[in-house]
């Protein structure tokens, strides 16, 4: 138990805020180059299609049938959309619940390590106390 208690104590230590910060950065930047760049694509195949379309099926007939394509497109991504949402829910309910009873299970298990081992029981809480502290001055 106490390995996996020092095991959660180094996790937090070595997160460093500066490099997911940067990461996070680098990653909206490229995001919004990529965004512009899909979204330019999409608009030039559109017209080529328009264009195409016309040609067959006359103005009229492009235009609904690229108005129904993209309707269908539309709601098949809304779909997939709510569809990962209500898995993320689901998976964040399950690991909030798996961090509650883990909390639970350490703060059973420190009156005995206290109670067994005196000094490393203490010192178990005084890591716990540093640790929270370094996390609320992160905030």
């Amino acid at each position: 138990m106490m390995d996996r208690l020092i095991s959660l104590v180094a996790t937090a230590m070595a997160l460093d805020g500066r490099l997911v910060a940067r990461s996070a950065k680098r990653n909206a930047i490229v995001s919004v180059i990529l965004v512009f760049l899909f979204l330019s694509a999409f608009v030039s195949g559109v017209a080529a299609l328009a264009i195409y379309l016309a040609e067959r099926l006359g103005p009229l007939g492009a235009a609904l049938t690229i108005a129904i394509a993209s309707l269908a497109l539309a709601l098949f991504v809304l779909a997939y959309g709510m569809m990962m949402n209500r898995m993320e829910r689901r998976r964040f309910r399950a690991a909030k619940y798996a961090t509650e009873d883990m909390l639970q299970s350490v703060a059973g298990v420190v009156p005995t390590i206290i109670r067994e081992k005196p000094i490393s029981g203490m010192g178990a809480v005084a890591a716990l106390a540093f640790v929270m502290m370094r996390a609320y001055q992160k905030k």
